[in-house]
């Protein structure tokens, strides 16, 4: 039985003999059965290489990032072991556009490996930028999420813009280092091709140097109005009033004019107030006196309110009124706005005056001849 068995075995298929494949079978069972214990023990092993720095007491948090690349991995390069102890079989031999079969296996094979080490080298980046931006948020400095944020997107730039050159040169066989040198005889070419990346680059570098605003802070920008989630690498991120997400181009910031509205010491409030035409000198007096006593009393008012009458308009008297308001937060600035507001119609009311209104006066003159008649 044992002799059939055997003889069974030694049997060939495409080369090799059904022992090599059941062999090979098993070998990729157990790693797929014990894939993920396997990987934790790899994450563990390259996390001792962290323990002893700032990163050490996140050892969960490495586990979870790297779990996934390296459970790639295991499978990935166990399947190329085991058939690499195989035998090639002959219509491997076979030719495509000068290249072998067996060789495009080895490419995808290569292409795959710099990829999963893509992956992983981006996901220890991830852990890193995530502490990173733990200890950030201890620090009263918002300028640090703002690095942290930009700093991600660079690693990752870097990251994969490598895994491509590699995948160029390993799987391709193109001359990465020609490439590289004839970069400075096509980058006229390639800067006015990439003329708005570039400008959207320069211009992220910009505002990180020049700091006009950071993330979280109020700002009025190329017509938007909001509060920056994000200084990223190409753009930045606001979150507007409406609560609409709103991506901004960085050169769009840098060459129009940023009003941050967060570093304001006060609200500016101005308009006129026009009272009508049959108003006397003596109330417009009294209501002039009264506002301006009145907004010099109220605590959320600053400086000095400039309360004057100020012209003689289409329709109506006008009072200028202008004042500042030390509420930063919008809705208590709304509510006291709405209370100064309410009050100087009360006033107005109570000095014997009305508001004026746009209005014509129209006259009729009658034509010779014609005797003119009450309506």
């Amino acid at each position: 039985m044992l002799m059939q068995i055997s003889h069974i075995l030694d049997n060939e298929f495409l080369n090799n003999t059904i022992r090599q494949y059941l062999w090979l079978g098993g070998v990729l069972l157990v790693v797929v059965i014990f894939n993920k214990y396997l990987s934790s023990f790899i994450s563990r092993i390259l996390f001792q290489l962290l323990k002893w720095t700032r990163f050490g007491e996140h050892g969960k948090l490495f586990l979870k990032l790297t779990l996934r690349p390296l459970e790639a991995y295991l499978i990935l390069h166990t399947l190329y072991i085991g058939f690499s102890f195989l035998d090639a079989p002959d219509f491997m031999s076979v030719t495509f556009l000068g290249v072998t079969l067996l060789e495009y296996v080895q490419g995808i094979y290569q292409l795959l490996f710099i990829i999963n080490t893509g992956w992983l080298f981006s996901r220890i980046a991830d852990f890193i930028i995530t502490v990173m931006n733990e200890k950030a948020l201890l620090t009263p400095d918002p300028t640090d999420d703002q690095v942290i944020g930009f700093l991600k997107d660079v690693l990752r730039v870097v990251i994969w813009t490598t895994v491509v050159l590699c995948i160029l040169g390993f799987v391709f066989h193109v001359n990465v280092t020609s490439i590289v040198a004839g970069a400075g005889i096509a980058g006229v070419a390639i800067a006015f091709a990439a003329q708005e990346t570039l400008q959207n680059i320069f211009g992220s570098i910009s505002l990180f140097s020049e700091k006009p605003f950071i993330v979280g802070e109020l700002v009025e920008v190329d017509g938007i109005i909001g509060t920056v989630d994000k200084v990223g690498f190409r753009s930045t991120r606001v979150r507007a009033l409406d609560k609409s997400y709103m991506t901004i181009p960085n050169k769009n910031i840098v060459n129009n004019r940023i009003n941050n509205l967060t570093n304001r010491t006060a609200r500016r409030v101005q308009f006129l107030l026009g009272v009508e035409y049959g108003t006397s000198t003596e109330t417009i007096e009294t209501i002039v006196d009264e506002i301006r006593s009145y907004l010099e009393s109220h605590p959320a008012v600053l400086d000095q309110p400039v309360v004057q009458f100020f012209e003689f308009g289409p329709s109506s008297l006008n009072i200028w009124i202008e004042y500042f308001i030390h509420l930063m937060e919008w809705v208590p600035y709304l509510a006291a706005r709405q209370e100064i507001m309410l009050q100087l119609m009360r006033i107005v009311q109570d000095n014997g005056a009305s508001f004026a209104f746009p209005s014509q006066t129209v006259y009729v003159r009658p034509q010779q001849g014609e005797t003119p008649r009450d309506n």
